[in-house]
C-alpha cells in the first residue's frame, strides 16, 4: 500500500504514508481488543459457577476477567440481583473509574466534582462524540498540511495527524462511560450506598 501511495504522489508522501500505516495498525489493535472481549465473554460463561457466588475472591477475579474492572464482591452481588444483571455489570464496569470507593464504609461517591451535577453529567455524555470530531478534523487538517510540505515541518504535521487520529479513536472507545454516568450513575451510587448501610445495620444488630 505504501509503495502505491509513493508511486502516485512521489517521495514527498513517504512520511505521511508511513505514519498513516501506523495509525491503521493502531486502529486494528483497538478492534482486536473488542474481539478479545468477545473471547473473554465465552471464557466467562464457561467458568461461571452460581454455587460460588458467596466466594468473594472467586467472584471478583472472575468478573474482572470479563470486564477488566476490580469491582468489590458486594457490588457485584448487587449487580447480579438487578433484573438486567449483564447490563448492570457493564454499566458498573464503565462507571467505576468515576466512583471513589471507601473500603471501610463500602460506600461510593463521585470521584470528580464535575459529575456531581446532573446538568453537567447530561452535557458530558455528548462530549466524547464532539471530542472525536475535533480530533478527527484536526488530524485531517494536519495530514493535508503534511502532504503539501516537506522537510521538518512535514514530520511535525505527520506526527500531529497520527496523534490526533489515535485520540479520536480513544475518545470513542471511552465514550460509553460518560453515557453510563449520565444515565444510571447517580442511581447506582444510591443503590450501592443503601446496600452498604443495610449491611452495616445487620452487622450491628448481631
Amino acid at each position: 500500500m505504501i509503495k502505491d501511495v509513493i508511486a502516485a504522489g512521489g517521495s514527498g508522501l513517504l512520511i505521511p504514508a508511513v505514519l498513516f500505516a501506523l495509525l491503521t495498525y493502531a486502529a486494528r489493535g483497538l478492534f482486536g481488543l473488542h474481539g478479545r472481549r468477545n473471547q473473554n465473554r465465552r471464557e466467562f460463561l464457561e467458568r461461571w459457577d452460581p454455587k460460588r457466588i458467596d466466594d468473594d475472591l472467586w467472584l471478583e477475579v472472575t468478573v474482572r476477567q470479563l470486564y477488566g474492572t476490580n469491582l468489590p464482591a458486594h457490588v457485584i452481588r448487587q449487580a447480579l440481583a438487578h433484573p438486567h444483571a449483564s447490563q448492570a455489570l457493564i454499566d458498573l464496569s464503565e462507571l467505576w473509574a468515576f466512583f471513589k470507593y471507601d473500603a471501610d464504609t463500602q460506600a461510593v461517591r463521585w470521584q470528580y466534582s464535575i459529575h456531581r451535577n446532573q446538568t453537567t453529567r447530561g452535557l458530558l455524555r455528548h462530549w466524547p462524540l464532539a471530542r472525536y470530531f475535533l480530533f478527527a478534523f484536526s488530524g485531517m487538517g494536519a495530514a493535508y498540511c503534511a502532504a503539501h510540505i516537506s522537510g521538518l515541518s512535514q514530520w511535525i504535521f505527520s506526527v500531529v495527524a497520527v496523534v490526533m487520529g489515535a485520540c479520536a479513536f480513544i475518545s470513542l472507545w471511552h465514550g460509553e462511560a460518560e453515557k453510563a454516568a449520565a444515565a444510571v450513575g447517580e442511581a447506582w451510587i444510591e443503590r450501592i450506598n443503601a446496600g452498604s448501610l443495610a449491611a452495616q445495620s445487620d452487622d450491628s444488630s448481631l
